[in-house]
């Protein structure tokens, strides 16, 4: 209690995120401004009383799910640190970053937001750090609407989050909180999210094996483009794998397309026996000089 006080530093506030009308609560700010830090302290101190899920909607510096991902998991009992909580579920965005991608992240937002609603008492809702003009607004607004949250945290040093949240202050659902940055908020440089980013995809991919997929026996789904494609731009792209319930399961990366661009040679952690529907193919790709994760830049199929 007194960590998330000494952060919000308003125990009106703090009885009101624990109360019977703030289960769905969304933290929103840009980069750095501490985000992350109060998720976890909302959850370690709701956590102790009630089932707490947490929806981490920055595919490109997720704690959940491994980058690419829209995911969500649970916090019980006291939320300890972010490897303790293992992934409930997961949707593929095929990309690191929301710009180019808005559709896709609203969509994945909504899907694991409700199936952590259907599960838990609490879902905390941590979003990533896109909030500049236009993107940032569109896509915050867009996830305000679909989402419902019940309560806002917006975190900001200086009214930067004024055009997102002005147009809320007055309506009835959701509130509006603004909350001041804390200091000690840590700045991490792209440097450091890139090796973020590739320790994650290190240890996601630790173990995996490689497995041949066909087009005439399982579907190829590209959401980020047309279907035509040169085997040649498909080398190295991550893709998530479909169950026929048509949920992800697992991500792979395309080590090689073969026989005229109809099998593909894929690198997995997938679980033996896993019933497949299909394969999206995102528009990011591993490279494999830096073990880093980067959007195409050439959209081609």
């Amino acid at each position: 209690m007194a960590e998330i006080n000494g952060f919000l530093k308003d125990s009106g506030l703090i009885r009101e995120l624990a109360g019977p009308g703030s289960k769905l609560i969304m933290v929103i700010g840009a980069s750095d401004s501490g985000k992350t830090t109060l998720v976890e302290m909302i959850a370690r101190f709701l956590s102790q009383s009630a089932r707490v899920g947490i929806v981490d909607l920055d595919m490109g510096q997720s704690h959940i799910g491994p980058p690419t991902t829209i995911a969500w998991g649970k916090a019980q009992g006291g939320f300890t640190k972010w490897q303790d909580i293992a992934c409930e579920d997961f949707y593929f965005t095929g990309t690191v970053t929301p710009l180019g991608s808005l559709l896709p992240t609203v969509v994945g937002a909504k899907l694991m937001t409700d199936r952590a609603v259907l599960s838990c008492e609490k879902v905390i809702i941590d979003t990533s750090g896109l909030i500049a003009e236009p993107a940032g607004r569109v896509l915050k607004l867009l996830k305000v609407d679909i989402l419902s949250p019940d309560i806002i945290l917006a975190l900001e040093r200086s009214h930067e989050l004024d055009h997102i949240v002005e147009g809320l202050l007055f309506q009835k659902r959701p509130r509006v909180c603004r909350v001041a940055v804390p200091a000690r908020a840590e700045s991490k440089n792209a440097v450091m999210r890139s090796h973020y980013r590739a320790e994650k995809v290190r240890e996601y991919f630790k173990g995996g094996r490689m497995i041949e997929i066909s087009s005439e026996r399982i579907g190829i789904r590209f959401p980020g483009g047309p279907t035509g494609f040169r085997p040649q731009d498909l080398t190295d792209r991550i893709v998530s794998f479909r169950d026929e319930d048509n949920r992800d399961v697992a991500l792979g990366i395309i080590e090689d397309v073969t026989a005229g661009g109809t099998v593909f040679l894929i690198r997995t952690p997938i679980a033996d026996g896993a019933r497949i529907s299909a394969i999206v193919v995102g528009k990011t790709v591993f490279d494999r000089t830096n073990r880093e994760l980067r959007d195409s830049i050439s959209q081609k199929r």
